[in-house]
């Protein structure tokens, strides 16, 4: 069985498995754009508002990387070991761990890059709905492709943790994340009074073309040595531990 033929496999087999929490993604999508259209659109008129860049900013750092996750992530506590579980069933399967790696990304984005491309379409045309400014497609599709590399390549840490170490270190890694991206935001918002997601499509409505390019350089970088990393870390995982 091939590379890519057996990690559809794996793709085809959990997304069976999810049925109808694969739209899961799709609702939390348009749950984020109902609170994030407001203040961004207020951060666009120039309102500096502390609360209106943190929050923006929290959505867009950690709750992106997350869409891809959603719908296949049983339910888990500090006391489960649900992943390790389901990994032992996996290599049970005549699959090679190369394709183990590369299914499980593409599951991340068979599952993400839709709920990704629902949000910001969705935020576009509400953006333009609801404020008096206008604003540029081309610019906005740069935007929009900045973000959504960014997940794509912000997810390959939680794959590697999922995929390597137990679920109860898993599940600190995550608790470990979401306090350290709130307070360093806390920290940025009240210090330099301006927004991550804000600036980075003032800096491509100037002229910033070379944002979302180096974004995709940087994920043409990271992906194959990710998925390298998976594959070499769950040759050496022993799952008995």
């Amino acid at each position: 069985m091939g590379n890519w033929r057996g990690a559809w496999f794996l793709v085809k087999s959990e997304i069976a498995w999810a049925r109808w929490k694969v739209a899961f993604p799709v609702f939390f999508s348009l749950y984020m754009m109902l609170f994030m259209v407001p203040l961004f659109d207020d951060a666009l008129d120039g309102d500096e508002m502390f609360f209106s860049y943190m929050t923006v900013d929290l959505y867009a750092l950690l709750l992106f990387p997350l869409l891809g996750l959603m719908a296949t992530q049983p339910y888990f506590t500090w006391k489960t070991d649900v992943y390790t579980k389901k990994l032992e069933i996996w290599r049970t399967l005549p699959i090679p761990f190369r394709q183990i790696a590369l299914g499980k990304f593409l599951l991340y984005l068979t599952i993400g890059i839709p709920g990704m491309i629902i949000f910001f379409t969705g935020f576009y045309f509400a953006l333009r709905s609801i404020g008096s400014h206008q604003l540029q497609l081309g610019t906005y599709l740069q935007f929009a492709l900045f973000w959504i590399v960014y997940t794509a390549i912000a997810g390959f840490a939680y794959l590697y943790v999922e995929m390597g170490y137990k679920g109860r270190i898993y599940f600190w890694y995550c608790m470990i994340v979401a306090v350290t991206v709130l307070i360093a935001l806390i920290v940025f918002s009240i210090w330099f009074k301006e927004s991550l997601m804000l600036n980075s499509y003032h800096v491509i409505q100037n002229g910033g073309w070379w944002l979302p390019a180096c974004a995709i350089v940087a994920a043409a970088a990271v992906i194959p040595l990710g998925l390298r990393s998976i594959e070499r870390k769950l040759r050496a995982r022993n799952l008995a531990k």
